[in-house]
């Protein structure tokens, strides 16, 4: 194989690699950004609905605490035309992967359903004196009210949780992401390192011994003995050299004999 082609080829290797180790380093970023991206929307949304449920029950509530002092079923709020609970909650259903938040959103559902149904006495109970009212709120929809709200604030807490530790989840991941870089990235240095191995014992220690062998030659009349494994252009130089070094000495001679 020709000396050019030796170079062309090491060269070419040696891009193909870093080549590939660049497009290796862009795919596993991109894919982690996405991951990251990702996971991080699906938490921050869920603990964004998980505080729209919580204001939409407190919204509930405290229509129906402001309505007390009136008369009539007119005064409660009506809540059946009401949606917001139910698309929110099934928007944060869909974005829940964790057992445990997945059974707190049941747990959520229900007692929003144990609310609602308590709720529905009100129209009944409105038709009545204060007091009653008033003691039909705290002893029989406050406790639904405050267990529903405990639930929807521990879906909170744990929509919470899940962000801290997808945090940490994807912190270990980028360490993961970067070894196939890292590994591509040493296997280009191992080449740069061959690669200059070559050149050097292929290339540059040939023409240095040449180099080394016409100085011995013209300077000192040294007989010129170079020689090295080959059959590129470099050992076709050494030969072609020492053809001429064998010339110029037959002509010296001549000329010395005449």
């Amino acid at each position: 194989m020709g000396i050019r082609r030796k170079i062309y080829s090491g060269f070419v290797i040696l891009g193909v690699v870093l080549l590939l180790s660049g497009v290796m380093a862009i795919y596993e970023f991109v894919n982690m950004r996405n991951r990251v991206s990702q996971v991080v929307s699906d938490n921050v949304t869920t603990i964004n609905t998980v505080s729209l449920l919580l204001k939409v029950t407190d919204e509930y509530n405290f229509a129906l605490l402001r309505s007390m002092g009136d008369t009539g079923a007119a005064a409660i709020p009506d809540m059946r035309q009401d949606t917001r609970f139910a698309d929110y909650m099934e928007a944060a259903k869909d974005k829940y992967t964790d057992v445990r938040e997945i059974n707190m959103a049941d747990s959520v559902v229900f007692a929003y359903t144990a609310y609602i149904h308590v709720m529905k006495e009100a129209r009944y109970v409105w038709l009545g004196e204060y007091q009653s009212k008033r003691a039909w709120y705290f002893n029989r929809l406050y406790p639904v009210y405050m267990k529903l709200r405990g639930y929807i604030q521990q879906l909170m807490q744990l929509s919470q949780d899940s962000l801290a530790e997808n945090s940490k989840d994807l912190s270990h991941s980028f360490y993961r992401t970067l070894m196939p870089c890292v590994v591509a990235v040493a296997v280009g240095i191992v080449l740069v390192i061959l690669f200059n191995y070559f050149i050097n014992f292929y290339f540059i220690r040939p023409l240095l011994s040449i180099t080394k062998g016409i100085t011995n030659y013209v300077m000192y009349r040294k007989s010129y003995t170079v020689h090295f494994d080959g059959d590129d252009e470099i050992q076709e130089l050494n030969q072609n050299v020492a053809e001429l070094v064998d010339i110029n000495k037959k002509l010296e001679k001549r000329d010395t004999k005449l």
